[in-house]
């Protein structure tokens, strides 16, 4: 098997006499998301979404080599060369072995996973777990950029797949308002945000620098807070990780949307958008990691971005 794109699990983009109807059919699933998630009907119905028993994402670094517009993994509103060691990949496939999991699919991710220093080590400790799952997807996600990165990625063993964006700038039109918190806007004072998003069920679980959480973005959200970090060992399968979900969530733009629209049905994101939560808390992040620094400058200013209710505009494709 050469390296190659993966299409595991992803949706077919809208086209043709289907693009009228499948609009329609997201504005509607838009509103359903809205008043599924209120306390009420959580209550009756429970959670919308619950985390993959069979999916894994593992950030191995925040460290890039770009600087993207509303990375949700804060690498352009928090920069740091943060690593997950080696250490926690052999214990996490070690502790698969004793739990007798069957992973379906490990994504390698980051910031710029290549970027890592111990990079194919950690492949190689992926690849032990696969020796004895051959059914098991190996995937790396990277952004593709400069020459030193696709030097890594034709470097790696022919029965690992590539999933590489190309990225060639900052600004991603594909992206979407990670940092316009639901806790910030008055449309979601009766939400529940124990229901989570669509990324924890079709992405799957995420193992981070901070322990593992219901999905990786939660681990990215967490760095900034400082609230806590994940599970320090790899959670059984009835730990439905509640408490992170409730915790992280709750500043998560995806929450918002709650699951994938094609592209071509949401409008191109070309500025950077943040809520006055994220603006304080990438201010006081700075203000602990990097003394006496400059503030970027989309956290310099007093005014925040303006916080909208849900619509089918706002969609983002799951990691």
């Amino acid at each position: 098997m050469r390296a190659a794109e993966s299409s595991f699990g992803r949706p077919p983009k809208a086209s043709g006499r289907w693009l009228f109807p499948l609009r329609m059919w997201y504005r509607a699933r838009a509103w359903w998301r809205h008043q599924r998630i209120s306390r009420r009907l959580t209550h009756v119905l429970g959670p919308q979404y619950r985390r993959s028993q069979e999916l894994i994402e593992i950030d191995i670094t925040y460290l890039c080599n770009l600087n993207c517009f509303n990375c949700n993994r804060s690498v352009r509103q928090a920069p740091e060369a943060l690593h997950l060691p080696l250490e926690a990949v052999t214990s996490f496939v070690d502790q698969s072995f004793a739990r007798g999991k069957h992973w379906r699919r490990i994504r390698v991710l980051g910031g710029e996973p290549t970027l890592h220093p111990a990079f194919f080590a950690i492949i190689e400790e992926l690849r032990r777990y696969r020796r004895a799952h051959p059914g098991c997807l190996i995937e790396v996600v990277t952004n593709g950029h400069g020459e030193a990165v696709r030097s890594k990625l034709s470097r790696l063993p022919a029965d690992i797949w590539i999933e590489n964006s190309a990225k060639t700038g900052e600004v991603q039109p594909a992206f979407g308002p990670f940092n316009l918190a639901p806790v910030d806007d008055a449309a979601y004072r009766h939400a529940d945000f124990r229901n989570g998003c669509a990324i924890m069920r079709d992405c799957g679980m995420g193992l981070t620098p901070l322990g593992y959480f219901p999905c990786a973005v939660a681990g990215g959200v967490a760095r900034i807070t400082g609230e806590g970090g994940g599970r320090q060992e790899l959670p059984s399968d009835d730990d439905d990780m509640a408490d992170l979900i409730e915790r992280n969530c709750r500043l998560c733009g995806r929450f918002r949307d709650g699951h994938y629209v094609p592209t071509n049905l949401r409008p191109a994101l070309l500025e950077e958008r943040m809520s006055p939560s994220w603006i304080a808390l990438y201010r006081a992040w700075w203000r602990k990691h990097k003394p006496g620094r400059p503030l970027p400058a989309v956290l310099a200013g007093e005014a925040a971005a303006p916080v909208s209710a849900p619509t089918a505009s706002h969609f983002e494709k799951p990691t």
